[in-house]
């Protein structure tokens, strides 16, 4: 029996497949050719037939021979070909004579018009042109289909065994000179892959192609017999080399080691240092704060009492100066914490539009001493509520609008605020703070806002600062999901921009300014120079529903006014310093026509308060508005000017300490410093809390356990017993656990309030102390049902003159914060000014020992950090 292996399996495969290929193209060519022979020879047929059909029956249908007509069909009717023969006339309408074919293929008279597939022919029967009738005829290709099938078969039958003779010839030859080689090739390489003899050699006797690919395969086997024994060769050069690297990586483990000890044990140095830099920076924050805080209360304590011009000036230089070193501190103890990736952001509800207005009254004095417009527009849109780190927000506004009011000499600094919301719960707020200063060199705004880097960096530079405040505020606006960026040419100003997109609180709704109906579409008239200053009070009063229009200057405003007598305008806005006539001359001009009462005159000025009100006062201004601009208090002065009351949720003014307000609670200070002590307990004294003290954790500790108190306000690092300990042992040990407890304290690093809240405090106020947050927080803290109820705002009659209030308000270089510090009693302060001067070489001297090395300080009493 033959024996077919694989290569003959798949030859034969392939023999068989293009057998039946060509199979079965030849049988589809044969059958459409003799298809098509076919049915050209049935359409001849047809075609001579119809002819010949159109001359017979000329004569019997003239004669209407209905029996002659149906001879000759019957007579052409011998052709089994043929399916029917009608003779028509009136157009086809009426089959006159007719023969056809049943199902059983008999010949019958016409019945009906034949249905299926059919050769048709049809022509008409005339007499010299003249239609008689016409026959058609119809022919079925049935018999062709037979007929082809047949012939078909027999030509397929006929070329298969023709095809398999071939293919046998073809398949035997193969073998013989393909297929037989290529077994025997394949049986030697079996061979030799499973003896590994490479030795062995193919002995064949072949021709052609399989004579050279024997030979090639007999070389191979040759080569790798030769590789064979190189690789036995470098196999034994191999393992030595396999055992000397196994020596080497030894050796360089035992190192590795080495190195890793000593990388540890410079980790734990670096780790020893970061913690010794960090408490340094604690300690040294915590010893600047605390003098500080003294320097600074007392300072603002002696501002409230009589004194020279001069005196006032030098108090007014010390506490800037003092504030200009906080914020140092500040920005270097940011830049510290955020180069060591621990600055991190609240997340607190905070009315953002309160953030913004109190933010532009820290700049009152540097707009008043450089005039410099500063412009506040918060759009329409603009949520009033937002969830986010108001104290890190306020710092890079702080910053930013800083920065343009030192490059800014002259014009105007626009803080914009507009919103687009996200969705539902999230909007991004767009800030952008546009001055017109001296710009920025092109060659460094890539390097803005890098740390230490300033426009201007020489020993000699004009406008001070540090270079870190830009860096701050881009990682906090990074660390907040927004980004910042700006444009600036020199000489043409800049425009900082930076975005945030907070969550907007629940409980947010904007604000609307709704005035009276009868003071609804009256007119108003705007004279302002400053393009910013009228847009945004144009838009204000649209806002509360006046029909605003806005000049430039008084002339302009004078003459609008006269044009418009018929057409009275409800109020004028004017501001005080204008080119050419001045806002209080126009308003002379304008009261010789108009008294207060019939066009009232709100004056608007960046000026010196007490000017201004002298020249308001002759020109009979009904009311005075400061710079920079406030919707609220735009509002409020209008709804005053025209005997309404103002409603208290369009109030932005701060919560403001009312005298007496804690009398019937007991308060517990414990504070080490003297100082500190006697300026808290002077921010306390007029709400008339009772105020007790302790040097230390310890006396707190016994004072609270002898005696009952309603809030105690606890410093952190003092002698003896710190305010962790005396903290943990209030709440623990004496089971206090409902006594309000409040952090005061110079630790103002990242942390160090949540370490407060973490041993059981309940808040924190840091040095040096902002009286309107203190108070704050102890109000928050202290029972509501016990609180003294804060009296009802007095009406418009009651409030006292225009003049007055602010001249007490503008009469110091800080407004906002000026109201907020006591004093008044010389005899108070002359007590303080005494101990702040035998205090004052001790605080050098704890100073000087912090800056000293660790091992060349002094020993000191104990502290606990």
């Amino acid at each position: 029996m033959l024996k077919i292996d694989k290569v003959q399996t798949r030859i034969g495969v392939l023999i068989v497949a293009i057998s039946l290929i060509s199979f079965i193209v030849s049988g589809a060519y044969d059958y459409s050719s003799m298809r098509r022979d076919m049915l050209d020879e049935l359409n001849q047929k047809a075609d001579g037939l119809v002819e010949r059909l159109s001359e017979s029956l000329i004569t019997p249908l003239w004669n209407v021979d209905q029996a002659a007509i149906n001879r000759i069909l019957l007579s052409e009717m011998n052709d089994k070909r043929i399916k029917a023969i009608l003779v028509t006339e009136d157009n086809g309408n009426n089959v006159f004579a007719g023969k056809m074919r049943d199902e059983t293929w008999n010949i019958i008279n016409f019945k009906s018009w034949p249905i299926g597939k059919f050769v048709k022919r049809k022509t008409e029967i005339s007499i010299m042109n003249q239609p008689i009738g016409a026959v058609e005829i119809f022919l079925s290709p049935k018999f062709i289909d037979d007929e082809l099938y047949q012939s078909l078969l027999n030509s397929l039958l006929r070329t298969m065994l023709l095809v398999i003779l071939i293919n046998l010839a073809l398949f035997v030859t193969m073998r013989r000179i393909l297929i037989s080689p290529i077994t025997k090739l394949s049986q030697t390489a079996r061979q030799i892959s499973l003896d590994k003899n490479y030795s062995s050699r193919v002995q064949i006797e072949c021709r052609g192609e399989m004579e050279s690919l024997v030979k090639n395969f007999n070389n191979m086997l040759q080569q790798i017999e030769e590789q064979d024994l190189k690789l036995k060769q470098y196999s034994g050069q191999l393992q030595e080399k396999i055992h000397q690297s196994n020596k080497n990586l030894e050796k360089s483990y035992r190192e590795l080691k080495i190195i890793n000890r000593e990388l540890e044990v410079a980790k734990d140095e670096a780790e020893a240092a970061s913690k010794s830099k960090s408490e340094f920076m604690a300690n040294v924050s915590h010893e600047i704060r605390t003098p500080m805080n003294a320097i600074i209360g007392m300072a603002d304590l002696t501002m409230e009492t009589d004194l020279s011009s001069k005196q006032r000036e030098f108090i007014k230089i010390i506490i800037s100066s003092g504030k200009v070193l906080l914020r140092l501190i500040n920005d270097i103890l940011d830049f510290s914490k955020i180069e060591a990736g621990k600055l991190s952001l609240e997340e607190v509800n905070f009315n953002l539009h309160q953030l913004i207005h109190d933010i532009s009254d820290l700049f009152v004095e540097q707009m008043v001493a450089s005039q410099t417009e500063l412009v506040i527009d918060i759009r329409p849109g603009v949520p009033q509520r937002i969830i986010g780190d108001p104290l890190r927000l306020r710092q890079v506004l702080v910053n930013i609008t800083a920065n343009a009011f030192k490059f800014t000499s002259k014009g105007e600094i626009i803080i914009t605020v507009s919103a687009d919301q996200i969705n539902a719960t999230k909007s991004e707020i767009v800030f952008a703070i546009k001055d017109t200063g001296i710009g920025i060199p092109e060659e460094v705004q890539p390097h803005l806002f890098e740390a230490f880097k300033q426009a201007d960096g020489s020993t000699t530079r004009k406008y001070g600062g540090t270079g870190l405040g830009l860096s701050i505020s881009k990682r906090i606006v990074n660390l907040m999901g927004g980004n910042i960026w700006f444009r600036s040419r020199p000489e043409d100003g800049s425009t900082f921009f930076f975005t945030i997109t907070p969550n907007v609180a629940v409980e947010t709704s904007l604000i609307e300014f709704e005035i009276p109906q009868e003071l609804r579409n009256k007119p108003v008239l705007v004279v302002d120079d400053n393009f910013a200053v009228r847009s945004v009070l144009v838009r204000y009063l649209k806002q509360f529903g006046f029909q605003p229009t806005s000049v430039a200057s008084a002339e302009e405003g004078i003459k609008l006014i006269e044009e418009k007598k018929d057409d009275q305008f409800k109020m004028l806005i004017i501001d005080l310093k204008l080119p050419g006539m001045n806002g209080d001359e126009a308003s002379i001009e304008i009261r010789k026509t108009y008294s207060k009462e019939e066009l009232p005159i709100l004056m608007i000025t960046a000026t010196e308060l007490n000017t201004a009100l002298s020249k308001a006062q002759k020109a009979q201004i009904n009311r005075m508005i400061s710079k920079p601009l406030k919707q609220a208090t735009l509002f409020n002065s209008i709804m005053e000017t025209f005997g309404y009351d103002v409603p208290q949720e369009y109030s932005y003014e701060p919560s403001k300490p009312i005298k007496d307000e804690f009398k019937s609670y007991r308060l517990l200070l414990v504070e080490d410093n003297p100082i500190n002590q006697q300026v808290a307990e002077q921010i306390l004294e007029p709400t008339g809390i009772e105020i007790a003290s302790a040097p230390n954790g310890a006396e707190a500790v016994r004072m609270v356990q002898e005696a009952g108190y309603d809030i105690v306000l606890m410093d952190i690092q003092m002698p003896e017993m710190d305010g962790y300990e005396a903290t943990t042992i209030i709440r623990n040990d004496l089971k206090m656990k409902n006594l309000p407890i409040i952090a005061m304290t110079a630790h103002a690093m990242r942390g160090d309030k949540e370490k407060c809240i973490a041993s059981g405090m309940d808040d924190y106020i840091p040095k040096p102390i902002d009286k309107e947050q203190m108070i704050s927080i102890i109000r928050n803290h202290l029972k509501q049902e016990k609180k003294t109820k804060q009296p009802a705002a007095s009406s418009p009659k009651e409030e006292p003159s225009t003049t007055q209030r602010d001249d007490t308000q503008y009469r110091e270089i800080n407004v906002s914060e000026v109201l907020e510090r006591i004093g008044g009693d010389m005899g108070i302060l002359v007590s303080i000014l005494r101990n702040f001067r035998s205090t004052t070489k001790i605080s050098l001297q704890k100073c000087e020992n912090c800056c000293k090395p660790i091992s060349s300080r002094k020993p000191e009493t104990k502290r606990t950090p």
